[in-house]
């Protein structure tokens, strides 16, 4: 009997009540006639919609379904598919992406003929066709955080200084080396995985990526941004479903992320005052919020 031959390409798709966008985004992974094997691993973190269903019925036989038992978090659901995976390639894809015919031959021709790219993301588009910023990033500091809130990096978009988080100053056409490429679509090399190890599942969810990125770099590879290749992002559609907790989410792994990586280098009453600021954050967002309205 012979044997099966083995993925290049491992794409994990997490899904969590996704409702039409993960067919969507299974639909044009299929669509694309790659040149080598890929195996297209979905857990499912307790979803309560039709979505897993309606993918079930379309693609049950081109798809590996992991039921995790609980909705514990974009780690905890990501790092399932990651062990079940057998790709010399993994790439976590969000369901609400649009995979462009070509992106992952590239992509994965990039990585071939670079064996210190540990990383690497296409650039990413919203709904509209304008760029998304997080495509590629810097790995952030709390000067990053205070020019952001202070909406320096808006203002001087140029700056190398104000502007550093979202490399705005950088051709977003242009491939090149990056501390972090984006979080919705990570192609990571299972060679590097099997040193620097899976998702930190005690953020449940933000900052996840950037935490990967860097224990990447800190383990001397490299991430790059493919601005040749395009994907379409409905960014952040989970918000719309949890609202305030997201905004909760999103300042807990600020203050997880500082703590693991940056806390350390700072005294006691500076990291005191750090947290402050988020949390005061974070009640000023969800005031705001709940007072305009959310969207």
């Amino acid at each position: 009997m012979t044997e099966p031959i083995p993925p290049k390409l491992s794409i994990v798709v997490l899904n969590y009540n996704s409702g039409d966008l993960l067919v969507n985004c299974l639909d044009s992974i299929f669509a694309d006639d790659m040149p080598f094997p890929i195996q297209v691993i979905v857990p499912d973190n307790g979803t309560t919609d039709d979505s897993l269903a309606r993918a079930q019925a379309k693609w049950n036989d081109r798809i590996q379904v992991i039921h995790t038992g609980a909705n514990k978090g974009f780690a905890w659901g990501n790092n399932f598919g990651i062990r079940a995976s057998h790709g010399e390639y993994v790439c976590l894809l969000n369901p609400d992406t649009i995979v462009h015919k070509g992106m992952f031959r590239e992509l994965i021709a990039f990585m071939d003929s670079h064996p210190r790219a540990g990383f690497c993301g296409p650039k990413v588009l919203n709904t509209d066709g304008s760029f998304q910023l997080s495509a590629k990033r810097s790995i952030p500091s709390p000067f990053d955080a205070i020019s952001r809130a202070l909406h320096l990096s808006l203002l001087f978009p140029k700056s190398q200084r104000f502007a550093r988080y979202n490399l705005t100053y950088l051709d977003p056409d242009a491939t090149q080396i990056v501390d972090a490429s984006t979080g919705c679509c990570m192609l990571a090399r299972r060679t590097m995985l099997d040193e620097i190890g899976l998702v930190d599942e005690n953020f449940f969810i933000y900052c996840e990526d950037v935490d990967w990125f860097l224990r990447a770099k800190k383990a001397a590879w490299e991430t790059w941004y493919i601005g040749s290749v395009v994907l379409d992002h409905h960014h952040a559609y989970s918000e719309r479903f949890r609202r305030s907790k997201a905004v909760v989410d999103f300042h807990r792994s600020m203050i997880y992320f500082h703590r693991k990586h940056h806390a350390q280098r700072y005294p006691f009453v500076v990291n005191a005052l750090i947290y402050s600021a988020v949390y005061a954050r974070m009640g000023m967002m969800i005031g705001w919020k709940s007072i305009k309205g959310w969207r």
